[in-house]
């Protein structure tokens, strides 16, 4: 490696990215429906949706929203403090992997914040549901 060279960082934080992406998302997804807990999987697949429309409509970052419902849900199951702060440990990597990798800072929050809608939307929705 040359002096100065961080294709290993960026490397780093595309992979700490990955987490917020979409086939992570349906992967994570997926085990929530094996769960067969219908109220749990209605908010994880309605936030999903929700986030997927407002992408559509407003061209956020989908990796910053897709990240932050994960984080939610999944420490909203799990129920447990250590994972929770592994969980926004993690987060945290993906959000400044987003800002070192020049991702544009709009769009970054505006996933953040798209993403927190979809959780409360869904949250709601879910708890009508059943």
């Amino acid at each position: 490696m040359k002096k100065g060279d961080d294709s290993w960082i960026k490397t780093a934080a595309r992979d700490i990215i990955a987490i917020g992406g979409v086939p992570f998302f349906i992967l994570v997804l997926a085990r929530v429906y094996m769960l067969n807990n219908p109220e749990y999987f209605s908010q994880f697949l309605i936030s999903g949706a929700v986030f997927l429309l407002a992408f559509l409509l407003f061209k956020q970052n989908v990796y910053s929203g897709l990240g932050l419902i994960t984080l939610v849900f999944t420490s909203m199951y799990y129920n447990d403090v250590i994972f929770t702060v592994f969980g926004v440990i993690a987060y945290a990597l993906l959000l400044v992997g987003l800002f070192y990798l020049k991702e544009d800072w709009k769009k970054v929050i505006s996933g953040v914040v798209f993403g927190a809608v979809a959780i409360g939307a869904s949250y709601l929705a879910g708890g009508l549901l059943f």
